[in-house]
């Protein structure tokens, strides 16, 4: 149970973070507390990587701290699929702002449509467009926007807007787990397109404990990987954060898959 509360105060640092950030962020005086949680340019060449399909053992596996909805392991089937080996940029996720993306209902869940009408939504959090240029706010205050890094605070409807705009896809949670060692990950959580769902045989803990994850697994949307806030030793390829599909304020990212 210690270790437990250990690992959920680490996980509420990261929340801080979040909630810091938004507190600035929203306010017209865009105050600068320091470079704070940067994230860096990914300089490869954007290439698909190709995963084989077949069955393979999904969740955590040794001696180690887990949560357990990363419990227990089982089998999935995976069709092929291709994977990006890179998170989409401010750049890309730019000509979907000026295709029209946040006009063109058609590529919408229906939820996230009026999400986006009800709350004048037509960018991602955090940027400001002043003077004919894009700004973005992070803790070192109004910064002009540079396109190459990752796009982020993207609600999973962003990013299944912006997936269906490239006519592509986000990944499931089981494809991104699979392929996530042939990946440079950890910049951002990154949307799937799984349901938070308990696993296949799934025990519920007595007390308290039991309602730690076993309680939101409902109307949530797992995302995987960690990022620039996230404390050591919480980014494993198993772990599986979730938040609701509107959620933005998380240090949150796009990466697309196609067959």
């Amino acid at each position: 149970m210690l270790e437990i509360g250990i690992n959920h105060e680490q996980q509420h640092q990261e929340l801080l973070a979040y909630d810091i950030k938004y507190i600035l962020g929203t306010q017209p005086t865009f105050p600068s507390i320091g470079e704070l949680f940067k994230l860096q340019e990914e300089t490869h060449t954007q290439k698909w990587t190709s995963v084989s399909g077949g069955i393979y053992e999904i969740g955590f596996r040794g001696n180690g701290f887990c949560f357990d909805n990363e419990l227990p392991m089982h089998k999935v089937y995976l069709d092929d699929f291709k994977i990006s080996n890179k998170l989409t940029t401010n750049h890309e996720y730019l000509e979907f702002i000026e295709d029209g993306g946040y006009e063109n209902f058609n590529l919408w869940h229906d939820e996230g449509w009026h999400f986006i009408q009800n709350n004048h939504i037509k960018h991602p959090l955090y940027w400001y467009f002043k003077d004919e240029e894009w700004y973005q706010y992070h803790f070192n205050s109004l910064e002009k926007l540079n396109p190459n890094l990752p796009v982020s605070h993207i609600s999973m409807y962003e990013a299944f807007a912006f997936a269906a705009w490239k006519g592509l896809r986000l990944p499931t949670e089981f494809e991104w787990e699979i392929a996530a060692s042939q990946l440079n990950w950890g910049q951002l959580w990154e949307w799937t397109n799984s349901a938070y769902q308990p696993y296949p045989g799934f025990t519920k803990a007595e007390g308290a404990l039991g309602e730690y994850n076993g309680k939101f697994m409902m109307n949530q949307t797992v995302l995987k990987g960690a990022s620039v806030a996230t404390p050591m030793g919480h980014e494993r390829a198993t772990y599986r954060n979730f938040y609701h599909a509107s959620s933005r304020w998380i240090f949150s990212g796009i990466r697309l898959v196609k067959k």
